[in-house]
């Protein structure tokens, strides 16, 4: 006989560990609040972004959560980015990018470091991808809006250069910001950038990881500061926030409560069925 009570405390549990994994991961419980679209995702790697990188081309990244090596090659089409700074004062920041998945890894989404190998451009997408972006954000000036088709990303491990070398239209090459070049798979400043190249503009910028040193930070274009709108040697920034996480997820699928949920009403199901017999 099926224990109905003891498999729907079974589902209460499992929802009740996810409440308390959300409570657990701040950002994680922030995420599905402001991006609805979201809640279906699933985690792959979170990153407490420290002001002081280590190298991470040569020590490993310090993920608090890393899910990649769970996740099939293949098994998604989708890929989302959520960066959330919380300031020492003032509101918290955020911006979140969804877009068509530009590799089939999981494990090659995370930061972009020679053990990765992970190397991005505007000019070495996969054959006819289209980004087919969705944006959202709380920082002000940022273009947000659905199906977005000139999102291009900059991740590398190496050093780069202003001169645009990967022919993303409209950026400057005198400046540090969406086009940039000279970039490869080796150790150098480190570059894990997405831009909206349509909208002249940075959505967010992790820099100067690859080695032992203070990071460079920022969602939004940069004003002032270096002067170089994807925050390429503004090291001041990062060290403004009390906390700085980076999650990255991959395509929708059912949560692990809902799941539970499903099976719980399926059982009952069953079990009514069998005492109509």
């Amino acid at each position: 006989m099926i224990n109905v009570r003891g498999v729907a405390r079974a589902a209460v549990a499992v929802a009740l560990g996810v409440g308390l994994l959300t409570a657990s991961h701040p950002a994680w419980a922030d995420l599905l609040s402001n991006v609805p679209e979201a809640s279906n995702y699933r985690l792959v790697y979170e990153f407490s972004i420290p002001v002081n990188s280590l190298g991470w081309n040569g020590t490993l990244v310090p993920y608090t959560v890393n899910n990649s090596a769970s996740i099939p090659t293949g098994s998604f089409d989708r890929v989302a980015y959520y960066l959330e700074l919380v300031p020492i004062s003032g509101p918290t920041q955020w911006v979140y990018v969804s877009m068509n998945a530009f590799t089939n890894q999981a494990d090659k989404l995370g930061v972009p470091n020679t053990a990765s190998g992970e190397f991005y451009n505007l000019s070495n997408m996969p054959s006819g991808w289209g980004s087919n972006a969705n944006v959202f954000a709380n920082v002000a000036g940022i273009v947000t809006g659905t199906g977005i088709n000139t999102i291009n990303l900059e991740f590398w491990p190496s050093n780069y250069g202003q001169n645009n070398g990967y022919g993303v239209p409209g950026a400057n090459g005198s400046t540090f910001d969406f086009g940039d070049g000279g970039a490869g798979t080796g150790n150098g400043h480190g570059s894990m950038q997405i831009h909206n190249y349509g909208a002249v503009q940075t959505l967010f910028a992790y820099n100067a990881w690859g080695q032992a040193r203070t990071s460079e930070l920022g969602i939004g274009n940069q004003a002032g500061g270096s002067g170089n709108p994807d925050w390429t040697f503004n090291t001041a920034n990062i060290s403004t926030f009390t906390s700085r996480t980076l999650q990255v997820l991959v395509t929708p699928e059912p949560s692990t409560a809902m799941l539970a949920f499903s099976g719980v009403l399926a059982l009952l199901g069953l079990v009514r069925r069998n005492r109509r017999r």
